[in-house]
């Protein structure tokens, strides 16, 4: 029993086509390794290793790390041998809470825990962690992950908070996420967009804690901002194979306002798509057309809707692009947006029950975004986080996301209700009463292949050698095509609704001084081709 600076927990939820890469995870932890100031510990979960943990030593020496685990593997089975069956079941999550428990009961005292979970996810609306056991899928919530993170703060760290929450998956850096574990971590890394197959590039990442717990420091700011430039670094070499990639570290003390600037923002707009304000609504559509997209256009990132938004609102409709930039200043702070950042309201009042008002200052802000980087062409336009933004209603997804804190504080799902409404197309005129299909029917006269990218990952036309997204012969770390839980990690980042894209980019400034990207509340911004001189590119991929 000792002190230690940093306890680094990863678990490797590599029971599906992941198996490969969260060993190759372990190989590259273990060129660091652990020292004096920084532990690592992780838990392997493949078919061959039923949640082996092991302490990360420094190795070099190929078959060092088959060994240690095998050694582990047939000690665990001894253990329960003697136990004869006695040993409770335990589900998924209760399995992740163990290991971290056996890590923490090691140290008298813990100055900094991250918890890095590695697997498959889909965002907010879908599993997390997908794992194949036996003939079934089993999985987490997203919800069920902010327990676990939940339990895990209040029974274990005292209700100090994990100093860093890793999501080594796809498509979770999103501020229904964050919302959802705001009170159990205090920053939390991710990606918006699909991720690799590798994943993080473990090396870098222990290299910069074991820095950080060098120099004695305290604020985990920094290190955040080094993890996220440091993965761009790593893939920015994957260009040359047309690979995208973007992460961000966001401050969840700062949720909350995100939430009210969100909020903010629904208020408004929902009066002029009930009243059916058509300039507003048209404006709406063309933002939601332009923003950067993600996951079958499911996901938007929230900062380039408002941008788009303020700059097509048309005139005489300030509310709106006040609160436009409330949620700007709110995701990458008021000194990065620079003059713009005085557009926001600094006295907005929101609605309340029995006529009662509150007022909030959008004006002068820090920020929920610590670092937010890219790398490639497609995801260009991240800034950090993205919302659950579809197209067109669908009611399991709608049904989920009912249960999502955010959605409901935020107005937000009050919001998306309304809009796909006034923005479905009307039947067309015929003969007979009204009919419909099943809804399983419905959604798949909506999904689309991968067959016509309009940038194709690799030269096979899909995503690798096997003539499927991947290695596995499926498409990736998603438990099909990437860390999604279907369409992702592999698949690549795409087009999607940027009907008109820009073809070229320039690499991300990813430094601490780095220039504000909005000119003004009047110039829009950054400024791209307006939609009526865009052609509409049809992104066909497989939801």
């Amino acid at each position: 029993m000792s002190k230690i600076k940093w306890l680094v927990m990863i678990y490797l939820a590599g029971d599906n086509n992941l198996s490969e890469e969260c060993v190759y995870a372990l190989t590259e932890m273990k060129k660091v390794g652990s020292n004096k100031d920084v532990a690592v510990f992780a838990q392997l979960d493949t078919g061959v290793h039923d949640n082996t943990p092991l302490f990360i030593k420094q190795s070099v020496k190929p078959g060092q790390t088959k060994d240690e685990l095998n050694e582990v593997r047939d000690k665990k089975a001894k253990e329960k041998a003697r136990s004869k069956g006695k040993e409770k079941g335990l589900n998924y999550s209760e399995v992740i809470f163990n290991f971290v428990k056996e890590c923490v009961d090691q140290y008298d005292e813990i100055e900094h825990t991250m918890f890095v979970l590695d697997g498959h996810a889909s965002g907010i609306v879908e599993n997390f962690l997908r794992k194949e056991e036996a003939d079934r899928i089993e999985s987490l919530s997203v919800l069920s992950l902010a327990q676990l993170v939940e339990k895990i703060d209040k029974e274990l760290l005292g209700g100090k908070g994990i100093d860093i929450l890793g999501l080594d998956t796809c498509l979770m850096s999103m501020g229904e996420v964050a919302y959802l574990v705001r009170k159990s971590a205090k920053a939390m890394i991710g990606a918006e967009g699909f991720e690799p197959l590798g994943g993080w590039p473990y090396a870098s990442v222990l290299s910069a804690v074991t820095d950080f717990a060098k120099n004695n420091a305290t604020d985990i700011r920094p290190l955040a901002q080094r993890i996220v430039c440091d993965y761009i670094d790593f893939y920015s070499d994957y260009q040359a194979a047309g690979v995208s990639v973007d992460q961000s570290a966001c401050k969840l003390a700062e949720c909350d306002t995100l939430m009210l600037a969100v909020k903010s923002l629904s208020q408004v707009l929902l009066p002029c798509l009930e009243k059916v304000n058509t300039q507003v609504r048209n404006a709406l559509i063309l933002a939601h057309w332009e923003a950067q997209p993600y996951k079958n256009e499911q996901y938007v990132d929230l900062y380039d809707f408002c941008e788009r938004l303020r700059h097509y609102c048309p005139d005489g409709n300030e509310e709106i692009r006040r609160a436009c930039q409330n949620v700007m200043n709110a995701i990458r702070g008021s000194a990065a947006e620079g003059a713009a950042a005085s557009g926001a309201d600094d006295n907005f009042l929101f609605e309340g029950p029995n006529n009662v008002t509150t007022a909030a200052n959008f004006r002068d802000l820090e920020g929920f975004i610590i670092r937010s980087c890219y790398s490639g062409l497609t995801v260009q336009y991240s800034f950090g986080v993205s919302i659950y933004f579809p197209w067109a209603e669908q009611p399991a997804a709608l049904d989920i996301y009912k249960s999502v804190d955010f959605a409901r504080d935020s107005r937000w799902l009050e919001f998306l209700q309304v809009y796909l409404e006034a923005t479905k197309r009307a039947v067309r005129k015929g003969k007979g009463k009204l009919t419909n299909f099943h809804e399983n029917q419905t959604l798949g006269q909506f999904n689309v292949t991968t067959s016509t990218f309009l940038y194709s990952d690799h030269k096979s036309g899909s995503p690798n050698k096997s003539g499927s997204p991947n290695k596995s012969g499926s498409p990736n770390k998603s438990g099909s095509p990437n860390k999604s839980g279907s369409p992702n990690k592999d698949l690549g980042n795409v087009i999607g609704s940027m009907r008109n894209p820009p073809t070229e980019f320039y690499q991300c400034v990813c430094t601490t001084d780095a220039p504000s990207t909005t000119k003004s509340k009047k110039s829009g911004g950054q400024q791209r081709k307006s939609t009526s001189s865009r052609q509409r590119w049809k992104s066909k991929y497989q939801r």
